[in-house]
């Protein structure tokens, strides 16, 4: 055996070290400067403040562990296949793998191949329903069985084609939904129900409840929920807010929960998926671009896919799918376009531009035409509703000032100005026009498209009346009073009003303004009201053609030469019952429909 060899010391003690002193040996043990100080001194072995360097591992050991490894490998797909681990030939490879700790369970390590796949943290999302078990509305006796039936049988047949994509089963009863799908159910009744109905603020407390509970705190994600939040939002109506936060969250909802369903790559897809992503899509992108909001899904191959499988299916409904989606994705190409555009490129880029979307948009009508003869009449409203509404947005780059400032009075923009005008009282009187049970179960889309027009229209003939106080000749004098005259802004929304109206029989004003087609009404009628003054300001200003051309006259008759405003109808009484508002009240006022359009 070799001689243990001695310690070798530090030349420097502990203390002086630390001290980072001279060190000078007085004695065995012991420094000068230690004595002095009366310190205790300790020279350190040399081997202690050495680091430790672990060995590389050898040729042997590196073979070694990855026998090991192949050897666990192939322990878990045998057990998987149900067959037993086969005996290896090589005596020195069992002795390697017995000397080792036993290898892994094939259960652990397929744990833990799918945590390392896996990008995501923590557990999965519940798959069982926060509420589960909890009596219904029916069970608790707010509404009776009966009604519940006629409230989906209603749902069935009279929403489902202004809404084809969450599509009921004609032998499906409230009973089995409600057991089955407790949201979907709740959803559904509110939306049959209507305004009036006196359960309606009572069942949007409940479909919160599990928005809340099911949604946000715990995370669930199911086909029920996305569809019967696309229910929720398609005729969404209470409570009415300011700029819609709680029907953009609801939207987003939609969103989250179908990707976290990654229906946009799953790979089959089955009809109610399919209808959901149409769905999610025709919400997203029309409400998005609507509120100011960015855009997130997108018209892709899948979308696609989805269209034409719809097309194919058994159901009418689904074959009206197509026409809507084809629209919407025209409504987010404009987005897109006006989004981009500059304001030097003036006149001759609106024109280009026009041009351009006129050609797609005429392509697009020609596709979904060839549609609506199969649909029923209700679906047909819908999209002609949407038809129009696109029509109204071509001329929109007229509104834009900016791309205006070289020829702010060209023919080009007051023949777009005059389009707006004769475009949106068209749609106004559609929506007029449509039948009582349309009416009383109205989309948040209608709604939109009706805000849309209401704001455009008196915002277009404002812009025109004001391009006629500079150098105009008289042919666009004529132009702009016979657009104002043929308008009637008045007696036009009045008459939205009370048709609308309609849907609240009953209800209290109070409860009236909670509700989003009711308060478009109390506000529709307070611009009928003030519009009149607002005309009376600008016209009230305006020479006429004969008074530019004899300035004599302007002299002697001030008062007299000024165009005469148009008689206002009689129903709001002598012009001095009109309510004065100043242009900040006034735009404040048409932003509850500019801001929804």
């Amino acid at each position: 055996m070799n001689a243990t060899r001695p310690a070798v010391k530090r030349r420097a003690c502990v203390a002086c070290t630390a001290a980072k002193a001279k060190c000078t040996p007085q004695a065995v043990n012991l420094c000068q400067r230690c004595a002095r100080l009366g310190k205790s001194c300790t020279y350190l072995d040399l081997p202690q403040t050495k680091r430790k360097h672990k060995a590389a591992p050898s040729r042997v050991e590196v073979l070694e562990k990855k026998v090991d490894q192949l050897m666990s490998q192939l322990a878990a797909l045998t057990r998987q296949n149900g067959q037993p681990s086969p005996d290896t030939s090589n005596p020195l490879t069992n002795d390697l793998v017995s000397s080792r700790d036993p290898e892994p369970d094939s259960s652990d390590i397929a744990a833990l191949i799918d945590a390392a796949q896996d990008p995501s943290h923590g557990v999965d999302p519940p798959t069982s329903s926060a509420l589960q078990g909890q009596p219904s509305i029916v069970d608790r006796g707010l509404l009776s069985e009966a009604e519940a039936e006629r409230l989906v049988s209603t749902f069935q047949l009279d929403l489902v084609p202004n809404f084809p994509f969450v599509l009921i089963a004609h032998d499906e009863t409230a009973a089995r939904l409600r057991y089955r799908e407790p949201f979907l159910f709740l959803c559904v009744v509110a939306a049959a129900m209507g305004s009036a109905h006196p359960l309606r603020k009572t069942v949007a407390e409940e479909i919160m409840k599990h928005v809340t509970s099911r949604v946000v705190v715990r995370s669930e994600r199911n086909l029920e929920l996305l569809r019967g939040l696309l229910v929720c939002s398609a005729w969404y109506s209470y409570p009415a807010e300011r700029y819609h936060p709680r029907l953009l969250l609801l939207i987003q909802f939609c969103v989250s929960i179908l990707y976290d369903l990654r229906l946009h790559r799953k790979s089959s897809l089955s009809l109610d998926e399919q209808r959901a992503l149409l769905g999610t899509y025709w919400m997203s992108v029309g409400f998005s671009g609507t509120l100011g909001r960015p855009v997130i899904m997108k018209h892709d191959g899948r979308i696609d896919e989805c269209i034409e499988s719809m097309a194919s299916t058994e159901h009418l409904s689904d074959r009206c799918i197509a026409p809507f989606s084809h629209l919407q994705s025209f409504s987010a190409t404009i987005d897109d376009v006006y989004a981009s555009m500059q304001a030097s490129g003036g006149r001759a880029l609106v024109q280009v531009t026009r041009g351009s979307l006129q050609r797609q948009f005429d392509s697009v009508r020609a596709r979904v035409e060839k549609s609506l003869s199969s649909c029923p009449s209700s679906t047909e409203n819908a999209i002609r509703l949407e038809i129009k509404y696109l029509e109204i947005r071509l001329e929109e780059l007229s509104l834009r000032e900016e791309l205006w400032i070289a020829e702010p009075a060209s023919a080009v923009r007051t023949t777009m100005l005059v389009g707006i005008i004769q475009r949106s009282k068209e749609l106004i009187r559609m929506i007029t026009n449509l039948p009582a049970s349309e009416i009383a179960h109205m989309t948040i889309t209608t709604s939109a498209r009706l805000c849309a027009a209401v704001g455009y229209m008196p915002t277009a003939i404002f812009t025109l009346l004001k391009l006629i106080t500079g150098p105009a000749d008289s042919a666009m004098e004529a132009q702009v009073q016979a657009a104002v005259d043929a308008a009637d802004y008045p007696n036009l929304v009045t008459e939205l009003a009370n048709v609308l109206e309609s849907k609240f029989e009953g209800m209290s004003s109070v409860d009236k303004e909670t509700d989003i087609a009711g308060s478009l009404c109390s506000k529709m009628r307070l611009l009928a009201r003030c519009y009149p003054y607002q005309i009376r300001a600008i016209v009230g200003n305006v020479p006429s053609q004969d008074a530019r051309q004899d300035t004599s006259m302007l002299a002697a008759h001030a008062n007299e030469v000024a165009m005469t405003p148009q008689d206002w109808p009689s129903i709001y009484g002598d012009l001095g019952d009109i309510f004065p508002v100043d242009d900040i009240q006034w735009d404040s006022l048409l932003s509850n429909f500019t801001g929804f359009s």
